[in-house]
């Protein structure tokens, strides 16, 4: 525990570090819970509610954009009132809103519920991304974003998994009561948190005007660029987890049962992308990793078109590929995302994931067109997105844009930061001020 504690740059006195770690892996599995625990109970919940399918839909949607607009608004909010207080406000929302999900009278109810809690998880995931900057020593950074990060891989596979398992027990209406406990849960160790963000570092000014610092990150060249290449990792990914029950069962002919089986499997084996990234450091650097990981991606989308339909087995194996590389760059991309700001990190941390979940609605859109099937639109996305994202990385290596931490040329011991848009050398700051 001590060598753990040599981690954190501001001691967490009461969580230490395991608590702190264990507090940020549990937020990340919030929203995965929360859009997918509940989808196996749909069909339930739309005889219950005597209410159309797409009716019931809404509390996805609802939820999903709402969630966008959390992530967005409640980063820079941080940035000015201090992680503590945000993530506090986020867990008691979303606890609240959870148990009145559960209770809900009417199909309408459960939809205004869902954008309250959708707006609380908002609160939450902006949050955490931003606390693993403030409170973690840069060379360990990446360790803890690779514990972190992979929960937004393995929740969406496993939490249909755990709905299907919760209504062989109960009714759609346990499932958030479970989803309200983990709030619970949460707000407790938000309680024992203590803040990360210095006073000094505090942002000044009406909270209103901490939004306009999200212009300030976006401004950053080299940010929005990189930002752009490794999201797109997500589009297939959720286009995936949008269809792929239709694809095992209705396609391939499987079970409900052999259905989880398959999901579950895949889940596990995704887990081990950041441990890929971190064997593979040791020998490549981030940029050739890249490089590497965009070329396996667009062969396992060529690999799809050409056999996926064959069988169960092909079409997993080939999308567990691709679900590795996505997982295996998460954890390294976000900390060099979040390395090009010295300020403003609440800021970068809500463009990150609101550019995630962006990218990945775009996925779900995508990926119910009118295809021959969906095994072949999995195959067509998942190719289209990797050569879009291949020309933008190898424009991006060729231009003169800064990237810090794939393209930099620095003396060891002066790293190169962005502030307020601008590269300079990281003993400047002090001079230039914030």
């Amino acid at each position: 525990m001590t060598n753990m504690n040599l981690w954190l740059v501001q001691p967490q006195r009461r969580l230490g570090p395991a608590g702190l770690i264990a507090l940020l892996v549990i937020t990340g599995l919030v929203t995965p819970l929360s859009l997918d625990m509940y989808t196996p109970a749909i069909p339930h919940m739309t005889e219950h509610f005597n209410a159309d399918a797409g009716t019931v839909n809404l509390t996805l949607v609802g939820y999903f954009l709402f969630f966008a607009v959390g992530l967005l608004l409640f980063g820079p909010v941080s940035d000015r009132l201090g992680r503590k207080p945000v993530l506090l406000a986020g867990v008691a929302t979303y606890a609240a809103a959870s148990a009145l999900c559960a209770l809900a009278p009417t199909i309408w109810a459960l939809i205004a519920f869902r954008v309250a809690q959708a707006l609380g998880a908002g609160a939450v995931g902006a949050v955490s991304t931003a606390v693993v900057k403030d409170a973690v020593v840069p060379e360990k950074r990446e360790t803890v974003l690779s514990v972190v990060q992979v929960m937004f891989v393995v929740g969406p596979v496993l939490a249909p998994v755990l709905g299907a398992l919760v209504l062989q027990v109960a009714d759609w209406r346990m499932t958030f009561w479970l989803l309200s406990l983990v709030g619970v849960f949460c707000g407790v160790m938000a309680l024992l948190f203590e803040e990360t963000l210095p006073p000094h570092e505090c942002l000044h000014g009406s909270v209103a005007s901490s939004l306009i610092h999200l212009g300030t990150v976006a401004k950053n060249r080299g940010f929005t660029w990189f930002l752009l290449v490794a999201g797109l990792f997500n589009l297939p990914f959720m286009a995936y987890i949008a269809v792929g029950s239709y694809v095992y069962i209705s396609f391939f002919g499987l079970s409900e049962l052999e259905y989880s089986a398959y999901f579950a499997v895949a889940a596990l084996f995704t887990a081990t992308g950041p441990l890929i990234w971190m064997f593979a450091s040791k020998f490549v650097s981030a940029r050739k990793f890249t490089s590497l990981a965009l070329g396996v991606a667009l062969a396992t989308g060529i690999s799809m078109l050409a056999v996926g339909e064959a069988s169960p087995v092909a079409f997993c194996i080939i999308m567990l590929a691709f679900a590795l590389c996505e997982s295996a760059i998460r954890p390294y991309s976000t900390n060099i995302l979040l390395s090009q700001q010295e300020g403003d990190t609440g800021a970068a941390s809500s463009l990150i994931n609101f550019a995630n979940t962006a990218v990945g609605s775009v996925g779900m859109a995508l990926a119910v067109l009118p295809w021959p099937n969906f095994v072949v639109g999995i195959g067509a996305i998942i190719t289209g997105t990797m050569v879009v994202a291949g020309v933008l990385w190898v424009t991006l290596l060729k231009s003169k844009v800064p990237l810090v931490g794939i393209k930099e040329a620095t003396t060891p011991g002066s790293p190169r930061v962005v502030a307020n848009g601008e590269a300079i050398e990281a003993g400047e700051i002090a001079s230039k001020g914030r």
